[in-house]
């Protein structure tokens, strides 16, 4: 049936005084489709108005949820090469690229124990057991869901616990400042000044506090100290200098008797660049590297900038043969 639709107001509009009035008409009817105003003989024909399709659109499908843990094919693939890049820079000593492909592999799926695990090893690698113990807890804080690892991580920190109790002074022994636990020797702060010298293109002095523990009898035959400088060539090379090192203790000899610290100084020269050289280097000062040995055990060490001690770590022992400095 034809429906008559109310067709709001317009604004400033004079409504019609009488509402026109519909009569619904049969299709049956005589009348269907004549004028109202001219009579039934008007209708002669009928226009049809096609009916207009209304089309529904179609629910849309929810996509299934993903579970947080799973990886796509393509990710574990780069995880799992990762983590095989990362091992084999690990065992060429590259320890501190190493260390950054394993981090990215963790950042890749946090939940997995494998990429903790091999971080935690590298620290131990580079002499950070403080910084490998914070990660063998996260790997037991993470409880049987981590398999094996759950179990080495458990070994590991009952381990560090066992050595932390054997190496502890005892009590009538109170901690001292810069030595470690177990250790006769240690560095307080490391300091460098540059010298005001014109005829070198670098030339400072490092001076390196040795601290001696309470009551110990130092014998500086025994001490090796290495001082390592190194600079940069073309400013990406790094190599070990070619400048001029010297060095000496501040108070001769050095016996720790009247003091527990002894301090040694060490001289850098790097000389200016021959002018008339048929090809000149671009050399310059980068940092220095600091290792204390006592009776051939690792003690103390520092480095300026501090990434050298992490990407040349030092062995926890010299060689029967090592040179003494």
């Amino acid at each position: 049936l034809p429906l008559a639709s109310a067709t709001p107001p317009v604004p400033g509009a004079t409504a019609p005084a009488t509402a026109p009035v519909v009569t619904p008409v049969k299709a049956d009817d005589p009348d269907f489709g004549a004028d109202p105003l001219k009579g039934p003989e008007a209708a002669k024909t009928v226009e049809t108005v096609p009916p207009v399709a209304v089309l529904t659109p179609p629910k849309p499908t929810p996509l299934p949820a993903r579970s947080p843990g799973l990886q796509e094919p393509e990710q574990s693939a780069r995880f799992k090469e990762t983590i095989g890049l990362g091992k084999l820079l690990r065992d060429r000593g590259d320890m501190s690229t190493a260390l950054t492909r394993f981090r990215e592999a963790a950042a890749m799926d946090a939940k997995s124990p494998e990429a903790i695990f091999e971080i935690a090893v590298t620290l131990e690698k580079m002499q950070l057991p403080d910084k490998a113990a914070e990660q063998w807890r996260r790997m037991y804080d993470m409880g049987e869901s981590a398999g094996p690892y759950f179990t080495a991580a458990e070994a590991r920190l009952n381990k560090v616990k066992e050595d932390t109790i054997k190496t502890l002074p005892p009590a009538t022994v109170e901690a001292e400042e810069g030595i470690s636990p177990g250790k006769t020797l240690g560095l307080l702060n490391v300091t460098s000044e540059d010298q005001d010298d014109r005829s070198s293109a670098k030339h400072l002095v490092v001076r390196i506090p040795i601290k001696a523990r309470a009551r110990e009898k130092v014998d500086v035959k025994d001490l090796t100290v290495q001082v390592l400088f190194h600079d940069i060539v073309d400013n990406q090379t790094l190599v070990q200098t070619t400048a001029n090192v010297s060095s000496r203790w501040t108070t001769a000899p050095a016996d720790w008797l009247d003091s527990n610290t002894e301090t040694l100084e060490v001289d850098y020269q790097l000389p200016l660049q021959d002018a008339k050289a048929a090809r000149r280097e671009n050399r310059k000062y980068f940092g220095y590297l600091i290792r204390v040995y006592y009776k051939g055990e690792f003690q103390a060490g520092a480095g300026e900038p501090e990434r050298l001690l992490q990407q040349f770590p030092p062995e926890p022992r010299l060689p029967d043969d090592a040179n003494k400095k």
